[in-house]
């Protein structure tokens, strides 16, 4: 009896893709902060996720298995940025490129079935959105406040539109990258300090959320609207604050601006919907 009610308590989505990414993040992002690897706080929840939803069987390897693996390779690839070449100009590009290319690989079993132009056009337009996430994402590396919350908003607007848009598992994905980057954004808000962030922070979010968006889009119900919506969130959080702030008074508007932007995405898929839970 024990064993089939915690059996059933770990199956339930709240802990899956909210409980769980979160404790586990937070863990990671308070005892890898003298190391300086707070960063891999983001990745650890997704990965939490991923173990309790999925697994890590890769076989086949489908569209979401795809943004699974890139996921883990962006923050081994990220921390070896951080390590190697973390100022060099080039690394940008290579992200920007990266979350370009692999969202089209990611997607093109659903994409090649398309005609012609309507291949030319959905596939222009999803790279576009990832690239764009990509570059203005890559920008936070060194700005761990607006990246824990362009994070937080960017993923959870994400994940909650692309589960009112009719796709469980790239809802909980995308939600697990949200709730991670909260934690994340928790340990700074309480200790009112920064925490390490670069690249091995900033390279798996926006390589997640640049595909899982447009992996709704096509393989489930979310309004293809909602993407620049959702690409706005990490242009807001770059809006000039007082330098004298600190770091609480800092968090509470950049949160206030980005989670509108999500809300306003979430809604509209709402909305879309007819307005049902």
């Amino acid at each position: 009896m024990d064993t089939l009610s915690t059996a059933t308590w770990i199956s339930h989505p709240a802990i899956q893709s909210g409980l769980a990414p979160f404790i586990t993040a937070l863990i990671v992002a308070e005892s890898l902060r003298r190391l300086r690897l707070s960063g891999l706080a983001v990745i650890a929840g997704f990965c939490m996720t991923v173990w309790l939803v999925a697994g890590f069987d890769f076989e086949p390897l489908s569209s979401t298995k795809k943004i699974i693996l890139a996921g883990l390779v962006a923050a081994i690839a990220g921390l070896l940025a951080d390590l190697v070449a973390s100022r060099a100009r080039i690394v940008r590009y290579l992200v920007v490129a990266s979350c370009g290319g692999v969202t089209l690989w990611a997607l093109w079993p659903v994409l090649r079935q398309k005609e012609m132009q309507d291949l030319l056009t959905t596939s222009a337009s999803m790279m576009v959105y990832a690239m764009w996430t990509g570059w203005c994402t890559d920008r936070l590396a060194d700005t761990p406040i607006r990246a824990g919350v362009a994070g937080t908003a960017l993923a959870a607007g994400t994940g909650l539109s692309a589960l009112l848009g009719a796709s469980a598992l790239l809802g909980q994905m995308g939600l697990s990258v949200g709730v991670a980057c909260s934690a994340y954004l928790l340990v700074q808000f309480l200790g009112n300090r920064a925490l390490p962030c670069g690249r091995t922070f900033t390279f798996p979010l926006s390589l997640l959320c640049s595909t899982i968006a447009p992996a709704a889009v096509l393989l489930a119900r979310l309004p293809w609207y909602c993407l620049p919506i959702l690409a706005l969130i990490p242009v807001v959080v770059c809006i000039p604050l007082p330098r004298h702030w600190s770091v609480r008074q800092q968090i509470l508007p950049l949160i206030g601006l980005a989670g509108s932007c999500a809300a306003f995405s979430v809604y509209i898929v709402w909305r879309e919907m007819g307005g049902t839970g």
